[in-house]
């Protein structure tokens, strides 16, 4: 019956001239755990793996992600593999100069592999290799955001990248109830987009918290990001859409009672966090598309856990979109639902300012503190992500030119 309506439809479809076939998102998504367990464990005695990022390769899966030894961070990728229950037995090769919460991606106008990445020399970094498979094959970290951020307690965190047509943009969180964006010509990537950023969302702390994506969908003039939030049972993901990366971003799946994905809409038991991760996309290059027909989403879960926040046990979970929109054919509307709850603003944050108001947030369980310490050699760096208590006041700082993020002594 699937077979016999699919055909019906592109039959219907190619007589009418039409054949660009895509899937809107439900407004409510829901998933399956595919598998209902971690896909993969630690090797080489480390705490955590976490913050994936994956492009399909030649027919296999590619993963980079950051891992926590004992407090420290660092990063590694997965050797290749076909399916996912392979992921289990893939090698984990540490990286000599650890790219921290990581995006991947070819960039098909100058034909190279790029990789971003935070913690590294400036606010964000970016390295290029011909070879994406050899996780130290990565050239000399170049400066890809040399600012800071209007309210970001500890600076800018966790970036992508993607284009249109036109433009190469960079999204980025502040750990503060904001996202940022900037943009520069395409053909001036790989580049840095300076230090200037512009505020396009904000709301709480708790309900615009950290790891934006951003991906084009399929078929579509359409572009959709996700957001990871904190709730009161974990962390959990809104989504916003747009009619074009420069424009204005509104909800499309709500808080933690409705999220995009989280603990009430995965029908998973083996974690209460659905947290910083990446959606398989279709393509490997700057475009980020995903395809709404066909979705899934790795992500970092973890069992319960009394631990410090740079302790916490994560591990690789995958989800799968069960409700997608139907099958259509044509082009997809660019338009999206209107939030009541988030404002959009536009500011201008730089590298050398740094404001003095603060801004007080609201409790949640997992906000970072301002205690840090880290370390820094030329042939190897390790981080410590700032711990995590119930409460905190955050003051806004901006990152220095050429420095790392505030509270991160290199």
């Amino acid at each position: 019956m699937l077979f016999q309506r699919s055909l019906n439809l592109a039959l219907s479809a190619a007589a009418v001239g039409v054949t660009a076939q895509y899937c809107d998102l439900p407004a409510s998504p829901q998933w399956a755990s595919t598998p209902d367990a971690p896909l993969a464990q630690p090797m080489h005695n480390w705490t955590s793996l976490k913050d994936f990022t994956h492009v399909p390769y030649e027919g296999e899966h590619l993963v980079y992600g950051s891992i926590v030894n004992n407090g420290t961070y660092g990063s590694t990728n997965f050797g290749l593999f076909k399916n996912w229950s392979d992921m289990a037995t893939a090698s984990q090769n540490g990286m000599d100069n650890p790219t921290v919460a990581p995006t991947l991606f070819y960039f098909a106008p100058k034909s190279i592999w790029v990789l971003c990445y935070q913690w590294g020399p400036s606010a964000f970094s970016y390295r290029t290799s011909n070879d994406p498979t050899n996780a130290n094959g990565w050239g000399a970290a170049q400066p890809l955001y040399t600012g800071g951020a209007a309210g970001a307690p500890y600076g800018p965190i966790d970036q992508t990248v993607i284009a249109d047509d036109v433009n190469m943009y960079l999204f980025f969180a502040g750990d503060d109830g904001s996202i940022y964006r900037q943009s520069m010509p395409i053909g001036n990537f790989p580049g840095s987009f300076g230090n200037v950023s512009q505020t396009i969302l904000t709301n709480t702390t708790e309900n615009l918290f950290e790891a934006v994506q951003v991906y084009k969908l399929k078929g579509q003039t359409k572009w959709l990001m996700i957001v990871e939030c904190e709730g009161a049972v974990g962390r959990y993901f809104r989504s916003f859409t747009a009619a074009n990366l420069n424009g204005n971003f509104t909800e499309l799946s709500g808080l933690e009672s409705a999220p995009f994905a989280g603990k009430t809409n995965t029908k998973i038991t083996w974690s209460e966090d659905i947290s910083h991760g990446d959606l398989i996309r279709s393509t490997n290059d700057q475009t980020f598309e995903v395809d709404p027909c066909s979705l899934q989403m790795l992500f970092q879960g973890r069992a319960n856990s009394t631990a410090d926040y740079n302790d916490l046990p994560y591990r690789p979970g995958l989800i799968t979109l069960q409700n997608p929109g139907p099958v259509q054919y044509g082009g997809g509307s660019s338009s999206s639902s209107s939030s009541s709850s988030t404002t959009l603003k536009t500011v201008t944050s730089t590298a050398t300012s740094t404001p003095t108001t603060k801004a007080t947030s609201t409790s949640h369980s997992t906000s970072h503190s301002s205690t840090h310490s880290s370390t820094h050699t030329e042939t190897h760096r390790t981080w410590h992500r700032p711990s995590h208590t119930t409460t905190t006041t955050h003051t806004s700082e901006a990152a220095p030119t050429g420095y790392g993020p505030p509270h991160y002594t290199w």
